[in-house]
């Protein structure tokens, strides 16, 4: 198995794991299985309910119990993340979201971080604090819905960042960790001096998981940006819809 390739899995692999803790602390069960993650049952705002692990995932109408879940008409969406853009879902009558690519970077060996005036970063460690991010990282006032709940601060794998600038969030990610790498996601930062955020966030990564590389994905802009300090693509991902 090449280097890239292997990362690839490294990557799919953590997303699922990270969906699957979003899920646990919703009380919602998810199961792995060889060639996928599946939960069946409604899951938390913008997680899917199925994310493939092997490229050499397959799915027919007619295969087996997770073709039937997927055929079924719900009375919620469900989504189907194709973390190799292999699949085509369009006979379960889904219809393509969106598509990503995966990023990778090897683990910084010196990443000094680059201070912002008036910047501190820090690993959210609190109830109230959780709250004070997800409404900065969604820009809606107290959610809700909250999706972040307060189990995840007790997980050692898992590292929700904040940068503060008086007193108030003003740029976050989610860091999570599994055997070989940590994983990137729900990134946010003011788009003056967005650099310097992604460098601060990967510094704090870097003293919390040292000396793992770091995956996730990201479109558009962020994907941009995430090239231009360092990181490389994997290959491409999709994420299918069911209304």
């Amino acid at each position: 198995m090449d280097t890239s390739n292997h990362f690839l899995l490294l990557a799919a692999y953590n997303n699922a794991v990270w969906c699957d803790t979003v899920c646990q602390s919703h009380k919602i069960k998810g199961e792995f299985h060889r060639t996928f993650w599946i939960s069946q049952h409604q899951t938390p705002m913008y997680y899917p309910n199925l994310v493939t692990l092997s490229p050499t995932a397959t799915l027919t109408p007619h295969q087996n119990a997770v073709a039937e879940f997927l055929t079924i008409k719900r009375d919620y969406p469900i989504f189907v993340k194709d973390s190799f853009a292999v699949l085509d879902l369009t006979s379960f009558g889904f219809h393509e979201l969106f598509g990503a690519q995966w990023i990778f970077r090897q683990a910084p060996v010196d990443l000094s971080r680059q201070e912002t005036s008036g910047l501190q970063w820090k690993q959210i460690t609190s109830e109230r604090e959780l709250l004070r991010w997800e409404e900065a990282w969604s820009q809606t006032a107290s959610p809700l819905n909250r999706l972040f709940l307060p189990a995840l601060l007790h997980d050692a794998d898992i590292c929700i960042i904040a940068a503060y600038k008086e007193n108030q969030i003003v740029a976050g990610a989610i860091a999570n960790r599994t055997a070989e790498g940590v994983g990137l996601s729900n990134v946010f930062a003011p788009s003056q001096d967005e650099e310097r955020y992604w460098e601060g966030l990967l510094s704090l990564i870097a003293t919390h998981y040292p000396s793992l590389p770091i995956v996730g994905y990201e479109q558009d802009e962020s994907l941009t940006m995430a090239l231009h300090i360092g990181f490389t693509t994997l290959g491409p991902l999709r994420v299918w819809i069911k209304e």
